[in-house]
């Protein structure tokens, strides 16, 4: 009888066996890569323009000999004269430069 008692209350202890696990799912799969694209070649670009003609030469020597004149003209009559003037009057007669008294 004890023996009975005793496989009753370990039978009854016991927890029930678990459930059967469901079956894994299947390997997920990524969609196949998208062939590379093909680019087609860099159009091929001229790296300098033509030379003008003589006859264009002619025509436009007025417009640039106008644009030197315009360009280094205002620098050299107003921009020039005033940056002179105004060293001169930050340093004086002596100009910035020593004598030679200061030894």
């Amino acid at each position: 009888m004890a023996s009975m008692l005793l496989a009753a209350t370990v039978a009854v202890a016991q927890p029930p066996p678990a459930p059967p696990y469901p079956p894994a799912p299947p390997p997920r799969t990524a969609p196949p890569a998208p062939p590379p694209r093909r680019y087609p070649p860099p159009a091929v670009v001229e790296s300098a323009p033509p030379p003008l003609s003589p006859a264009m030469r002619v025509i436009y020597a007025p417009f640039y000999v106008a644009g030197l004149v315009i360009r280094y003209g205002v620098y050299y009559v107003i921009v020039a004269p005033l940056e002179v003037f105004g060293r001169a009057l930050n340093y004086g007669v002596e100009g910035g430069v020593s004598k030679g008294d200061d030894r």
